[in-house]
């Protein structure tokens, strides 16, 4: 678990130093804004994907803790969904790309279906090595993953290559599993290793987790390609403030979202483990995340205004109240993510996927519908539609207490 902590928090600071590199490296108006949209979309996708992780976890988990040993594969599920990726987001990413990256329309669509394509096998891996509490093989992937985009960003900023080179490193971390399944024969021993439930209810589950999933990814990592979409870049001082602010929610997301993403495999287990004392359980985590926030609403206050000016070119300057309620929003969609892993640890699946779902549409509602400028718009939405997502998990966690009972 120690070597996860580490690959954690590398994740992290990676993730915000590829941002900076970005930053510096793309035109703010044209190619940075696309990049942002193009990392949003392709991160909210793999989010979709992520639902197989979760629900790999927690079968692997439950096969370990009670024995029972179902036959479903999730290699196959993966294999079948990889093809859906193909056939059905090949098209829909053709027309996306002529308004988010018009710049490389062609080159955007087939980096995004090659890196969703591989992420979904490396989605299972993931699952398997966190539901068989390989810590060490898991920590390996998630410090690979992020090692070698920001390896790539270090190289197209040194050698100048531009927006297509930032492209592909937004999906160059996906084919990382290949790397571990070779590297290690742990894992590649592990690869077939039990869930507790027949493929109908495999199937069933995990596309409850990935509507789920893929809800929050909108709201998470989707987030900037959401601004983008709601404040068109027809009016250039509008898109430069589209700019700054997708880069600030980025940066205040990273240091607490990007390692809590890390850990939800392991809140999965201690979930399961712990399911009959689950507010206890709760506390701890919601707890630790919030207390977080709340330092880095004081730091970002403080400090990030100086980090902008120093780490970013002007025309992404964010004042530093902005900064500290964008830090702060971000410990709250922090809440909802680990009420989310909660209830879908008790397999009350349907409340999982209606948390996200209220969560986005409320966030999304705020963003699209508000009268507001961008920063006003961007900070309301980050906050009432994560409180909203939250009570809906809360109810749904009272309801599988009740059924218990």
């Amino acid at each position: 678990m120690r070597n996860l902590s580490l690959a954690t928090l590398f994740s992290a600071l990676a993730g915000f130093v590829l941002v900076v590199i970005a930053g510096w490296a793309l035109d703010i108006e044209t190619e940075f804004r696309y990049f942002s949209a193009y990392w949003g979309l392709f991160f909210a996708s793999a989010g979709l994907i992520d639902g197989i992780t979760q629900e790999t976890t927690r079968a692997v988990a439950s096969a370990r803790e009670t024995g029972v040993k179902g036959t479903a594969s999730p290699w196959r599920f993966a294999s079948v969904a990889a093809a859906i990726v193909v056939a059905v987001g090949t098209p829909v990413a053709i027309v996306a790309m002529h308004s988010l990256v018009p710049m490389s329309p062609g080159m955007a669509t087939s980096l995004l279906i090659f890196g969703l394509v591989s992420y979904t096998f490396q989605a299972v891996l993931s699952g398997i090595l966190s539901g068989a509490q390989l810590w060490n093989q898991y920590a390996s992937l998630v410090a690979l993953d992020s090692g070698v985009r920001l390896v790539l960003a270090l190289l197209a900023w040194a050698f100048g290559w531009g927006l297509t080179a930032f492209l592909l490193i937004t999906v160059a971390g996906a084919a990382s599993w290949m790397v571990i399944l070779g590297a290690s024969d742990t894992a590649r021993t592990h690869i077939r290793v039990a869930l507790d439930v027949d493929r109908r209810a495999f199937v069933r589950r995990v596309v409850s987790a990935m509507l789920a999933s893929g809800a929050s990814a909108a709201l998470i990592t989707g987030f900037p390609t959401a601004v983008s979409a709601a404040f068109p870049d027809n009016n250039a001082d509008i898109s430069i403030v589209v700019g700054a602010m997708n880069n600030a929610v980025i940066l205040t997301r990273a240091p607490v979202l990007v390692p809590l993403q890390r850990f939800q495999s392991a809140l999965v287990v201690r979930f399961v483990e712990h399911r009959d004392r689950i507010y206890q359980a709760l506390l701890a985590p919601v707890g630790a995340v919030l207390a977080l926030g709340a330092v880095g609403f004081v730091a970002a206050w403080a400090i990030g205004p100086w980090i902008l000016k120093l780490g970013f070119k002007p025309e992404l300057f964010v004042d530093g109240r902005t900064l500290a309620l964008l830090t702060l929003a971000s410990a709250f969609m922090g809440m909802l993510m680990i009420t989310g892993v909660a209830v879908l640890a008790l397999e009350q699946h349907v409340w999982y996927v209606a948390g996200w779902v209220v969560a986005s549409i409320v966030a999304f509602a705020v963003l699209f519908t508000s009268p507001w400028a961008v920063a006003t718009a961007v900070v309301v939405a980050l906050y009432v539609g994560p409180l909203a997502g939250a009570v809906v998990h809360v109810a749904g966690l009272a309801r599988a207490r009740v059924e218990v009972a």
